[in-house]
Parts: structure tokens; C-alpha cells; sequence
């Protein structure tokens, strides 16, 4: 028992990932974006930044509907009452 433990402490890889897979995806981003690596971080940090205001603008919107269908809701709810 102790020495199955021991070998898979030993054969467990120390690399957070595989270093020819990383090479490859900046390899591809590169020639995908066309410039330097500024330009990757620049392409992700707008990826990344954009993901938290669409949620706002759907929020908003939501919202604003929201508050556009609650007078009509409270308009059937006292026609209803008054029958």
C-alpha cells in the first residue's frame, strides 16, 4: 500500500500544464491576432472585462422591463378587484 502511495507521488508530473500544449495555444493566438503577445493580453483583457458589463446591460434591461410590465400588472390586479 505504502509503496503504490509513494510511486504515484513520484510519477505525479510537477508542471501545471503540458509545455509543448502552452508553446502551441500561444503559437496559435499569435499568428490568430497577428502582433505580439501585447496584443493577446490586450484581445483576453477585453474578452474578460466585457463578460461583467454585458451582465450589467442585461441586468438593467431586465430591470427596466420589469418595471415597465409591473404598472399593467397592478392596473388587471385593481380591474379585478372591482369586479
Amino acid at each position: 500500500m505504502m509503496a503504490s502511495i509513494v510511486s504515484f507521488i513520484l510519477a505525479h508530473q510537477g508542471d501545471a500544464a503540458d509545455p509543448e500544449l502552452l508553446r502551441w495555444i500561444k503559437v496559435q493566438m499569435d499568428h490568430l491576432v497577428g502582433s505580439g503577445p501585447w496584443a493577446v493580453v490586450a484581445v483576453m483583457g477585453i474578452v474578460i472585462l466585457s463578460m461583467p458589463v454585458f451582465i450589467v446591460v442585461v441586468y438593467v434591461m431586465q430591470s427596466k422591463r420589469r418595471s415597465d410590465v409591473a404598472p399593467m400588472n397592478q392596473e388587471r390586479q385593481e380591474q379585478e378587484r372591482v369586479r
